[in-house]
């Protein structure tokens, strides 16, 4: 199944994820991204632009840095008015979550389970840096 990705930011966080994943996996360039409110423009035809192109047989795959924040707040109001259940909106998101998703096995649409999986598995974690630590670490 194919999947389309877009990751939409405040500010040039999106564009430090796609430079990212083009370092670490040549990929980068398969992701739209948004820089919010880097300028005055309105970001919403892109939005909705991504959400149209996303077709019945394909599953799209939004990842937005603050839950509950102006750029989630926008992108989940237009895929709810699009009326599509075959694009999914994570939230929160960090390379991890996103790289765990991109290179998910590509053998069919990506579940629930298969995203909370995913969530899980990206979680922030905290790295021991005292000796005392030390046989925790990794």
């Amino acid at each position: 199944m194919e999947r389309s990705y877009l990751i939409a930011t405040h500010g040039k966080f999106a564009s430090g994820l796609q430079n990212s994943l083009n370092l670490l996996t040549g990929s980068g360039d398969n992701v739209q991204v948004i820089d919010a409110y880097v300028t005055d423009d309105d970001y919403t035809p892109e939005v909705q632009q991504f959400i149209q192109e996303v077709s019945e047989d394909s599953q799209g795959i939004v990842f937005t840095d603050l839950y509950g924040g102006s750029v989630n707040q926008k992108i989940a109001a237009e895929i709810m008015t699009s009326g599509k259940d075959n694009i999914i909106l994570v939230s929160n998101s960090n390379l991890a979550i996103i790289l765990s998703i991109m290179f998910h096995e590509n053998t069919g649409v990506l579940s629930k389970e298969d995203i909370l999986a995913a969530i899980q598995e990206s979680q922030v974690q905290q790295v021991p840096t005292t000796i005392e630590e030390e046989d925790d670490i990794f």
